[in-house]
């Protein structure tokens, strides 16, 4: 992407100060990461960020060389189930069991490695995930956004920090949760196993869920929504659990198939009926509602639940 234009004030101005003002949907930070990297150019030539612009001077923005950065990103052909694309945002419906963006433990065949296959440009504000704005956790199913460029990037980012973008779950749940629940406390790392996250009165990340019940059985499990008002890592797992109420599978939260036996003995062969069609925890990231980069006009994606779900949901349902 290049972007060339003429400097037409009378005034001096820094070089980052004014693109900022050109560029509004782009950081400060990440203009002066874009000049530090030698991609913007005054009159052909690398400047620093706090260079004095004088009256028709041309400035050149081009993201190229900065995105051939990203070489050791190896793209890989796969399957992707595409909710809606167009030149600004991809929005995807995650399988379970994808991993987002490669990481240590996991250098290939992640869905950014898919992505990669399938766009010719993607953002570039983390060379290390060129597109990601968010993530999902590799058990989870749903809806994703990727940019394809830094002003979506940035202005969905926005977004998501100011809390305007509306998330909405589905997980099925152990226990009967029959009334409506806000969650809200500090997460950090737990200190006893440092895969997981806790819920604190203070001290970590503040985060805030609302839970509503979608479904009431015979059985002690339900079909649940969660609202995320804030996007923090394992947030949805670790609320759930807080309230005695874990996904059903998911062994790091308390929600493995061993809880099982502190329920009634005529339920346990009905939830092992249940829990056999699934073998990962039951969540997924069923909504997306954010506003368009470029239109500003509000959009929603709605992800199909995938099969292993859509099989669980049929066989619990008989229990209602």
């Amino acid at each position: 992407m290049k972007k060339t234009f003429k400097y037409n004030l009378d005034t001096p101005d820094r070089l980052d100060k004014y693109l900022k003002n050109k560029l509004p949907n782009l950081s400060r930070t990440n203009i002066q990461k874009l000049i530090e990297n030698n991609l913007v150019l005054i009159d052909g030539y690398s400047v620093k960020s706090s260079f004095q612009l004088k009256f028709n001077q041309t400035i050149q923005i081009d993201t190229k060389d900065f995105k051939n950065e990203k070489s050791h990103l190896k793209p890989q052909k796969m399957k992707l189930d595409i909710l809606y694309e167009d030149n600004d945002i991809l929005v995807l419906n995650k399988e379970s069991g994808m991993v987002v963006h490669p990481g240590i433990g996991n250098r290939s065949h992640t869905l950014l490695n898919g992505v990669l296959d399938y766009c010719e440009n993607l953002s570039v504000m983390n060379n290390d995930r060129p597109g990601v704005i968010h993530r999902l956790d590799k058990d989870t199913s749903g809806a994703i956004v990727f940019a394809k460029n830094n002003e979506s990037h940035y202005y969905i980012s926005e977004q998501f920090a100011n809390r305007k973008i509306n998330k909405e779950y589905k997980a099925i749940v152990w226990g009967n949760l029959s009334d409506e629940i806000e969650i809200n406390g500090f997460l950090r790392r737990d200190p006893r196993n440092r895969l997981k996250f806790k819920l604190f009165n203070a001290n970590g990340k503040y985060s805030i869920s609302v839970v509503k019940p979608c479904s009431l059985f015979s059985i002690p499990l339900s079909f649940i929504t969660v609202l995320p008002l804030t996007g923090r890592t394992h947030q949805i797992r670790v609320h759930l659990s807080s309230i005695g109420h874990p996904i059903i599978k998911d062994d790091l939260y308390n929600g493995g198939d061993n809880i099982i036996n502190g329920f009634h003995e005529k339920d346990r062969n009905n939830i092992l009926s249940i829990l056999s069609k699934i073998d990962r925890f039951a969540l997924h990231a069923r909504r997306l509602e954010l506003n368009h980069p470029k239109t500003k006009k509000n959009m929603i994606f709605e992800a199909p639940y995938p099969n292993d779900y859509l099989e669980t949901l049929k066989k619990l349902n008989e229990y209602k």
